[in-house]
Protein backbone atom coordinates (compact mmCIF):
# COMPACT_ATOMS: atom_id res chain seq x y z
CA UNK A 1 0.00 0.00 0.00
CA UNK A 2 1.19 3.61 -0.84
CA UNK A 3 2.22 6.17 1.89
CA UNK A 4 0.90 9.64 0.44
CA UNK A 5 3.02 12.33 1.97
CA UNK A 6 1.92 15.06 -0.28
CA UNK A 7 -2.41 15.38 -0.06
CA UNK A 8 -1.79 17.07 -3.13
CA UNK A 9 -0.55 14.53 -5.13
CA UNK A 10 -3.36 12.10 -3.56
CA UNK A 11 -6.05 14.81 -4.73
CA UNK A 12 -4.49 14.63 -8.72
CA UNK A 13 -4.77 10.90 -8.30
CA UNK A 14 -8.09 11.22 -7.21
CA UNK A 15 -8.79 13.66 -9.98
CA UNK A 16 -7.85 11.42 -12.32
CA UNK A 17 -10.63 8.81 -11.90
CA UNK A 18 -13.36 11.39 -11.51
CA UNK A 19 -12.31 12.72 -14.75
CA UNK A 20 -12.47 9.62 -16.49
CA UNK A 21 -15.21 8.18 -14.28
CA UNK A 22 -17.38 10.95 -13.22
CA UNK A 23 -18.56 11.26 -9.86
CA UNK A 24 -21.20 8.14 -9.86
CA UNK A 25 -18.74 5.72 -11.66
CA UNK A 26 -15.56 6.34 -9.63
CA UNK A 27 -16.30 3.98 -6.72
CA UNK A 28 -14.53 3.65 -3.41
CA UNK A 29 -13.06 0.26 -4.81
CA UNK A 30 -11.90 2.40 -8.23
CA UNK A 31 -10.17 5.68 -5.78
CA UNK A 32 -8.80 3.62 -3.36
CA UNK A 33 -6.90 1.40 -6.07
CA UNK A 34 -5.49 4.41 -8.22
CA UNK A 35 -4.12 5.42 -4.86
CA UNK A 36 -2.62 2.50 -3.73
CA UNK A 37 -4.58 2.47 -0.17
CA UNK A 38 -7.23 0.41 1.32
CA UNK A 39 -10.70 1.94 1.78
CA UNK A 40 -9.83 2.12 5.26
CA UNK A 41 -6.72 4.02 4.64
CA UNK A 42 -8.59 6.73 2.05
CA UNK A 43 -11.18 7.20 4.98
CA UNK A 44 -8.41 8.44 6.98
CA UNK A 45 -7.39 10.75 4.07
CA UNK A 46 -11.09 11.53 3.18
CA UNK A 47 -13.37 10.89 6.84
CA UNK A 48 -16.01 12.45 4.72
CA UNK A 49 -15.61 9.56 2.43
CA UNK A 50 -16.63 10.42 -1.64
CA UNK A 51 -18.33 13.34 -1.02
CA UNK A 52 -15.27 15.03 0.69
CA UNK A 53 -13.09 13.75 -1.63
CA UNK A 54 -14.73 15.12 -4.71
CA UNK A 55 -15.07 18.57 -2.95
CA UNK A 56 -11.04 18.36 -2.53
CA UNK A 57 -10.61 17.24 -5.82
CA UNK A 58 -12.99 19.72 -7.17
CA UNK A 59 -10.59 23.09 -5.22
CA UNK A 60 -7.85 21.67 -6.31
CA UNK A 61 -9.25 21.43 -9.96
CA UNK A 62 -10.46 24.96 -9.55
CA UNK A 63 -7.06 26.36 -8.23
CA UNK A 64 -4.77 24.36 -11.56
CA UNK A 65 -7.51 26.01 -14.11
CA UNK A 66 -7.42 29.16 -12.45
CA UNK A 67 -3.11 29.17 -12.39
CA UNK A 68 -2.96 27.71 -15.51
CA UNK A 69 -6.05 29.81 -17.61
CA UNK A 70 -7.84 32.18 -15.58
CA UNK A 71 -4.97 34.20 -13.86
CA UNK A 72 -4.14 34.97 -17.38
CA UNK A 73 -6.81 36.94 -18.05
CA UNK A 74 -5.65 39.19 -14.60
CA UNK A 75 -2.23 39.97 -16.64
CA UNK A 76 -1.11 43.15 -18.14
CA UNK A 77 -1.33 42.88 -21.91
CA UNK A 78 -3.62 43.79 -24.48
CA UNK A 79 -7.21 42.36 -24.10
CA UNK A 80 -6.57 40.18 -27.28
CA UNK A 81 -3.25 38.62 -25.90
CA UNK A 82 -4.76 37.97 -22.45
CA UNK A 83 -7.52 36.15 -24.28
CA UNK A 84 -5.10 34.28 -26.23
CA UNK A 85 -2.58 33.38 -23.25
CA UNK A 86 -6.36 32.14 -21.41
CA UNK A 87 -6.96 29.96 -24.18
CA UNK A 88 -3.28 28.86 -24.24
CA UNK A 89 -3.42 27.83 -20.96
CA UNK A 90 -6.98 26.24 -20.71
CA UNK A 91 -5.34 24.35 -23.40
CA UNK A 92 -2.66 23.44 -21.16
CA UNK A 93 -5.31 21.91 -18.43
CA UNK A 94 -6.53 19.99 -20.44
CA UNK A 95 -3.60 18.55 -21.78
CA UNK A 96 -4.49 19.74 -25.30
CA UNK A 97 -7.36 17.97 -25.35
CA UNK A 98 -6.74 14.64 -24.13
CA UNK A 99 -7.87 15.11 -20.91
CA UNK A 100 -11.23 16.04 -19.73
CA UNK A 101 -12.09 18.79 -17.54
CA UNK A 102 -12.96 17.59 -14.33
CA UNK A 103 -15.97 20.03 -13.49
CA UNK A 104 -17.69 18.87 -16.19
CA UNK A 105 -17.41 15.28 -15.59
CA UNK A 106 -18.68 16.14 -12.29
CA UNK A 107 -21.67 18.00 -13.68
CA UNK A 108 -22.71 15.43 -15.81
CA UNK A 109 -22.60 12.84 -13.64
CA UNK A 110 -24.64 13.34 -10.93
CA UNK A 111 -22.36 14.68 -8.20
CA UNK A 112 -24.76 16.27 -6.13
CA UNK A 113 -26.48 19.69 -5.60
CA UNK A 114 -23.77 20.71 -3.34
CA UNK A 115 -20.90 20.39 -5.87
CA UNK A 116 -23.08 21.43 -8.26
CA UNK A 117 -23.67 25.17 -6.86
CA UNK A 118 -20.27 25.44 -6.46
CA UNK A 119 -19.18 24.42 -9.84
CA UNK A 120 -21.55 26.99 -11.08
CA UNK A 121 -19.83 29.53 -8.44
CA UNK A 122 -16.45 29.25 -9.72
CA UNK A 123 -17.91 29.77 -13.65
CA UNK A 124 -20.35 32.22 -12.81
CA UNK A 125 -16.72 34.23 -11.23
CA UNK A 126 -15.07 32.80 -14.24
CA UNK A 127 -17.40 34.30 -16.87
CA UNK A 128 -17.22 37.67 -15.16
CA UNK A 129 -13.52 37.95 -15.31
CA UNK A 130 -13.85 37.11 -19.04
CA UNK A 131 -16.73 39.38 -19.35
CA UNK A 132 -14.48 42.06 -18.14
CA UNK A 133 -11.85 41.54 -20.57
CA UNK A 134 -13.87 41.68 -23.26
CA UNK A 135 -15.61 44.96 -21.94
CA UNK A 136 -11.74 46.41 -22.32
CA UNK A 137 -12.09 45.69 -25.94
CA UNK A 138 -14.69 48.42 -26.48
CA UNK A 139 -17.89 45.80 -26.60
CA UNK A 140 -20.98 47.02 -24.65
CA UNK A 141 -21.18 44.46 -21.43
CA UNK A 142 -24.26 42.59 -22.51
CA UNK A 143 -22.35 41.75 -25.85
CA UNK A 144 -18.79 40.76 -23.58
CA UNK A 145 -21.08 38.75 -21.84
CA UNK A 146 -22.15 36.74 -24.73
CA UNK A 147 -18.67 36.23 -26.22
CA UNK A 148 -17.43 35.12 -23.49
CA UNK A 149 -19.83 32.38 -22.83
CA UNK A 150 -19.44 31.87 -26.59
CA UNK A 151 -15.81 31.45 -26.21
CA UNK A 152 -16.01 29.04 -22.98
CA UNK A 153 -18.78 27.35 -25.82
CA UNK A 154 -16.20 27.05 -28.16
CA UNK A 155 -13.47 25.54 -25.83
CA UNK A 156 -15.55 23.03 -24.10
CA UNK A 157 -17.20 22.42 -27.22
CA UNK A 158 -14.12 21.84 -28.90
CA UNK A 159 -13.10 19.76 -25.86
CA UNK A 160 -16.04 17.23 -26.05
CA UNK A 161 -15.94 16.71 -30.05
CA UNK A 162 -11.98 15.61 -29.52
CA UNK A 163 -13.20 13.44 -26.38
CA UNK A 164 -16.44 11.80 -28.18
CA UNK A 165 -13.96 11.18 -31.09
CA UNK A 166 -10.75 10.00 -28.96
CA UNK A 167 -8.98 12.52 -30.89
CA UNK A 168 -7.07 15.30 -29.20
CA UNK A 169 -5.89 16.67 -32.09
CA UNK A 170 -9.25 17.93 -33.50
CA UNK A 171 -9.31 20.20 -30.12
CA UNK A 172 -5.91 21.50 -30.78
CA UNK A 173 -7.00 22.28 -34.28
CA UNK A 174 -9.74 24.09 -33.23
CA UNK A 175 -7.64 25.91 -30.80
CA UNK A 176 -5.27 27.08 -33.36
CA UNK A 177 -7.74 28.25 -35.65
CA UNK A 178 -9.96 30.11 -32.23
CA UNK A 179 -6.14 31.61 -31.83
CA UNK A 180 -5.67 32.97 -35.04
CA UNK A 181 -9.37 34.25 -35.03
CA UNK A 182 -8.54 36.23 -31.89
CA UNK A 183 -5.33 37.83 -33.28
CA UNK A 184 -6.37 39.04 -36.54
Amino acid sequence: MAHWKSRTLLLVVLSDVFRSRGYEGATLAELARAAGLGKASLYHHFPGGKPEMAREVLKACAADLDRRAYRKLRKKGSWNERIAAFVIGFGAYVDGGARNCLMVALTASGSGETLIREIARYTAAWLDELTDVFVESGLPRKRAARSAKELLGRLYGALALAQMLDKPKVYRQAIKRLRDQLQS
